[in-house]
């Protein structure tokens, strides 16, 4: 099937009605028509229908496959349990459950996530304790309205367990320092970040000057406003293809103003371990880093040549072996789950031999596919592999259940493989901060550097946001625009 037709009666909810579709298929064109445009025509037909009687809305969607009604779903305003004191929510539900419905049946798919497409899935927990909701009512909540398997609502409780000691009054008056070094070796295959590639030093020196700006005037508007720095970032890009001189220039302007050993959680993305020496991981050590990533992604050559990584297996158990020689007592590994070619005998083999360095921290990623990379331009077939990245999901879990860690954060994206999520492990109490406080916009962050995301905490999950331009000329040229906007946004 390569086109689809949603026709609308009584809402307009096509984000909604697109955003679900995606879910099971990320390779068919979709149409938008009103009920009356035209005739419903031959191919996949989706009739999607919003209705009002007297105190009752009803969700009701109707497949049709060449002009022949394969499925229906209705869903009433009385089944939805948490959302029905916001009229607004409560039809997106409406709508978003019926369309489901019949497409669940239709692709023979049962998500795991349900209905649910956004990123922070979480916080719905985090919303229901908050509003004096017990367990099992939180679990009603996510099993009836939302949809979500068992196993992932157990995966949920499970993070929160760990999160739940970063929730508190504190979280008002804290705030953490994002920096974005937007320079990379080379471009993986899978990404599509904003980064330069092989950028000549006098380039990287000139956005180093800008950054440093930004960041120092940025310290001061958060000192004016009386936040405490809780953490710092530096991520990218490759922040590790900076030298010692680069890294020493950055956290100087930072140490301007804090003592570096008053700060939390500084965590350095020293990511691709063919940037890495043992010079610049000292650097690192001395300005006062205490967290870095060493990111293999797979421990599987092959894959590594197919998705663009300048490195080998080797490199990776050699450079994370000198980071613990140097004194890193807190690294964090990433690796990918479903990358080409790969299936779950692959993924048991990676996660083997990266459990077997005892890194603090892994985060295990299903990859997603981004409009812009490279992957996602040349793949002529957008596979979902449902079946597969859950086999990939239950070996991670269970090796790094088995060798003592635990899941303490997650994050959803769109058009990812088996619709599934992206979950950190850590050892007992070696979780990272930021990662945290950032998923569950928990406090105030303020990011600097190209195209780097800030997010103001205005009240209870309420935030302001602001995003830096991801033009290197405009970054550079309208850094005042920048400023004034943080410092309107911060009330300074």
């Amino acid at each position: 099937m390569n086109k689809f037709t949603f026709y609308f009666s009584g809402h307009n909810y096509e984000y909604e009605a697109r955003n679900a579709l995606r879910v099971f298929d990320l390779n068919v064109d979709c149409e938008i028509k009103k009920i009356g445009e035209t005739e419903i025509n031959e191919g996949a037909v989706l009739v999607s229908i919003l209705e009002e009687r007297r105190s009752i809305v009803l969700g009701r969607a109707f497949f049709y496959l060449d002009g022949r009604l394969l499925y229906k779903a209705e869903y009433k305003s009385s089944e939805i349990f948490l959302e029905c004191d916001d009229p607004k929510k409560l039809k997106k539900i409406l709508i978003e459950k019926s369309i489901h419905s019949v497409l669940k049946k239709y692709y023979k798919v049962t998500p795991d996530y349900g209905i649910l497409t956004g990123v922070r899935v979480v916080k719905i927990l985090v919303a229901a304790k908050r509003y004096g909701r017990t367990d099992d009512e939180a679990d009603t909540i996510l099993r009836d309205t939302y949809e979500v398997a068992d196993d992932k609502i157990k995966l949920l409780h499970d993070i929160l367990s760990i999160e739940e000691k970063y929730i508190g009054e504190k979280n008002k008056k804290n705030y953490n320092l994002y920096l974005g070094i937007p320079f990379c070796p080379s471009k993986c295959s899978y990404c599509s970040f904003t980064s330069f590639i092989n950028c000549k030093e006098d380039k990287i020196n000139e956005y180093i000057k800008t950054l440093i700006y930004e960041t120092e005037e940025t310290i001061k508007m958060a000192l004016k406003r009386g936040l405490d720095l809780h953490t710092v970032y530096v991520g990218g890009g490759t922040p590790s293809v900076l030298n010692e001189n680069q890294i020493n220039e950055i956290f100087n302007s930072i140490r301007k103003y804090y003592n570096f050993s008053e700060i939390e959680e500084v965590t350095f993305e020293a990511g691709r371990p063919d940037t890495l020496t043992e010079r610049k991981l000292a650097c690192l050590k001395e300005n006062g880093v205490t967290r870095i990533s060493i990111n293999p992604q797979t421990m599987n050559e092959r894959t590594l040549q197919r998705i663009g990584r300048s490195h080998t297996v080797e490199d990776i158990l050699n450079k994370y072996l000198l980071a613990k020689k140097i004194g890193f007592d807190c690294i964090n590994m990433d690796i990918i789950l479903g990358l080409p070619g790969e299936d779950e005998f692959d993924v048991k083999n990676t996660i083997t031999k990266i459990i077997d360095k005892r890194p603090e921290n892994i985060t295990v990623h299903a990859l997603a596919y981004k409009k812009k990379s490279e992957l996602t331009r040349e793949s002529s077939l957008l596979s979902k592999d449902y079946d597969l990245i859950r086999k990939m999901h239950e070996i991670v879990r269970q090796v790094c259940k088995n060798a003592g860690y635990s899941p303490y954060y997650m994050y959803r994206q769109k058009n990812m493989k088996g619709n599934s999520e992206n979950v950190g492990f850590t050892l007992p109490g070696r979780e990272s901060i930021y990662n945290i406080i950032m998923i569950e916009e928990l406090e105030t962050t303020l990011g600097c550097g190209l195209g780097a995301s800030s997010k103001i905490k205005t009240g209870w999950m309420k935030h302001e946001p602001h995003r830096n331009f991801k033009s290197l000329e405009e970054y550079e040229k309208r850094m005042n625009e920048i400023i004034e906007h943080k410092k309107e946004l911060l009330k300074i």
